[in-house]
């Protein structure tokens, strides 16, 4: 039975993620989350964050204690550690699914012996890195508002696509709502994908261009982000 490995972070997103998988027979090996994260050195909010996790809390049902066996969850400072890169050895997990983790080492990268694949909400020949959704609407850009999945490479958001997929907006859809959106969107590709790679059938294409990378959004220009979207979408069949 091929070993998958499933790395992220303990948030409720994340969790009905991986509670989709489980529910939909994809059996894994282990989960390993990130207690730590990279912290910006300027403001990125508050701003919506409180409508979000309550938007998420009332669509997200997730059942924890089913998640949540010792034997089944390691959490560690970063993926990149020691400690985690001593526990995927012994494990020897033959693929990976990443989630929401820092950039993750050659090293981890290597011991996965047919490779990970990572969601990225956004569509990467566009928009690489981080707040892709957000710098997508920055640029007034709303038809790459999207996820993909793709292998994990080195270097960020540049590996081949597994699956990709455009979220397609309509006027209900608020600001908030967008990572409730895209995390739907990515649990029905990566099941896709993770039954292909059982099946010996998942298939790869390189991106036809490298997306320019983006980080942090600072607060300021989310603001002018939360304007600019609600106008378009104001604007949507009106």
């Amino acid at each position: 039975m091929k070993k998958i490995v499933f790395l992220s972070t303990d948030t409720l997103h994340h969790l009905f993620f991986l509670n989709y998988l489980l529910k939909n027979n994809i059996e894994l090996a282990c989960c390993m989350f990130e207690t730590t994260s990279v912290s910006p050195p300027f403001a990125v909010g508050p701003l919506f964050e409180e409508e979000e996790n309550r938007f998420e809390e009332t669509h997200f049902l997730v059942e924890k204690a089913k998640l949540l066996r010792d034997e089944f969850v390691f959490c560690f400072d970063s993926v990149n550690s020691d400690q985690s890169f001593e526990r995927l050895a012994e494990i020897k997990p033959d693929f990976g699914v990443v989630f929401g983790t820092r950039k993750i080492n050659s090293r981890v990268i290597e011991i996965f012996k047919d490779g990970l694949i990572n969601v990225h909400r956004g569509i990467s020949q566009e928009y690489r890195g981080l707040d892709s959704d957000l710098w997508a609407i920055y640029h007034s850009d709303y038809d790459n508002l999207g996820v993909t999945i793709h292998m994990v490479d080195p270097t960020l958001d540049v590996g081949d696509i597994v699956y990709q997929q455009r979220l397609v907006l309509k006027r209900d859809i608020k600001i908030f709502q967008l990572r409730y959106y895209t995390t739907l969107i990515a649990t029905e590709l990566v099941t896709q994908a993770l039954r292909d790679y059982l099946n010996c059938e998942m298939r790869r294409k390189p991106q036809e261009k490298m997306g320019r990378y983006y980080s942090f959004m600072p607060l300021v220009l989310k603001k002018l982000v939360s304007r600019k979207y609600n106008k378009y979408c104001n604007d949507i069949n009106g």
